[in-house]
């Protein structure tokens, strides 16, 4: 169920499933949904994410176990963004675990409602005095997303958006919550609210989006940005490892925490010699070329080393980028000696490097001192440094 669905089929150009949730795929021009996330702001629809409150006075021990980060770290109001494991110590799905005071919520993007909370159940043990809410079909998570996001938000919400740091959220009413967070590198607020809300504020922030460009997008649109600012992905990186090690997301686990669900077989993988790892890359050539694609072939001197994963058109870089699972001991960022061998069967250089792969738009934003749509604030730190020279030279 999605309270937004009757207007996505009225606006949107297409609508998928996702977790048995419908959600628009893409609004409108995909580089214009591009445009305006790397550059305005993009409004968009997350009630796919799976959620899930988790109360009671053990709520805090399952959810430590479960997960492979560590839920002590996060204070009321904060964000854990960690991952589930299974019995290899291979990851299942990423989760943000929000901490509510008395109370958790958890969000995930990969997996059903249903999955979701079965996987917290098999990890319950002994532990009794716990309650598991689903929200999924109650709640529905309306996004704003881009350089002036901010702003945006700040109109609605007031000052506070401002001081709220990356991961951090606040609690609005009972059960909605304004979380900063996002997969893409830009400034991002996920309203998480009852689904009957839902229509009401997307029309708002509709109307209050108009000055500053706003575009609605989809899901297809964030596939595209993820490539860019990798995270974890099923479908891409995880089709070829759920390793932590290889996939370089070991920031997501605490390997010194004392139990977790998956920890014995992880540490034994953590024993073993690295023999893969996900690189970035990309191709000298400009513009986009269809026949290069998933699975293709990377070799070193005639030799295979690893093939690309998660293969797409940067409209940023105006290039084609990939990530690479490649053997280790070629697996460094900086390296032009490579080829890939795409299904037109001609042989293209490529480069790897380091990731995330562009320097996002966010990056020359202060919201204390620049604005989209305030005339008397430079919309960004560098028309603002421009200025500053320009009036040295003048001098």
């Amino acid at each position: 169920m999605n309270g937004l669905l009757a207007l996505h089929n009225q606006q949107a150009k297409n609508v998928i499933s996702v977790n048995g949730i419908e959600v628009p795929n893409q609004y409108s021009e995909l580089d214009k949904e591009y445009y305006a996330l790397r550059h305005n702001v993009a409004l968009s629809d997350y009630s796919h994410y799976s959620k899930l409150k988790i109360e009671g006075d053990e709520a805090f021990d399952v959810l430590d176990v479960s997960v492979a980060g560590d839920v002590a770290e996060i204070r009321d109001e904060q964000t854990l963004h960690t991952v589930l494991l299974d019995e290899a110590g291979n990851i299942i799905t990423d989760v943000y675990i929000m901490n509510d005071d008395d109370s958790y919520v958890v969000l995930a993007e990969h997996v059903d409602d249903a999955t979701l909370m079965n996987l917290f159940q098999e990890r319950m043990g002994e532990f009794e005095d716990v309650e598991m809410t689903s929200l999924t079909q109650s709640h529905a998570i309306v996004a704003v997303e881009g350089p002036y996001s901010w702003e945006l938000a700040k109109e609605i919400y007031g000052m506070d958006v401002i001081g709220i740091p990356f991961l951090g959220f606040i609690a609005l009413e009972d059960d909605t919550y304004l979380l900063r967070a996002g997969k893409h590198g830009e400034f991002g607020y996920k309203v998480i609210l009852p689904i009957q809300e839902a229509e009401a504020l997307w029309k708002e922030i509709e109307e209050k989006g108009m000055r500053y460009e706003l575009v609605k997008a989809g899901l297809a649109l964030h596939k595209l940005t993820r490539l860019e600012n990798p995270y974890f992905s099923p479908a891409g990186s995880g089709s070829v490892s759920r390793d932590p090690r290889e996939l370089q997301l070991q920031w997501m686990v605490r390997y010194d925490k004392d139990e977790f669900f998956g920890r014995e077989p992880l540490l034994e993988k953590r024993d073993q010699a690295l023999t893969k790892i996900i690189v970035g890359v990309v191709l000298e050539q400009e513009g986009e070329i269809k026949a290069i694609g998933s699975g293709d072939v990377i070799f070193c001197n005639g030799e295979e080393i690893g093939k690309l994963v998660s293969c797409g058109y940067s409209p940023s870089l105006k290039k084609v980028i990939a990530q690479g699972f490649i053997d280790k001991a070629y697996a460094y960022a900086g390296i032009d000696a490579y080829v890939i061998k795409s299904a037109d069967g001609v042989e293209r250089k490529i480069n790897t490097t380091a990731t995330p792969f562009i320097n996002n738009h966010s990056m020359l934003i202060n919201p204390n001192e620049n604005s989209f749509v305030n005339p008397d604030k430079f919309r960004n730190m560098l028309e603002q440094l421009e200025a500053k020279e320009a009036k040295e030279a003048e001098a």
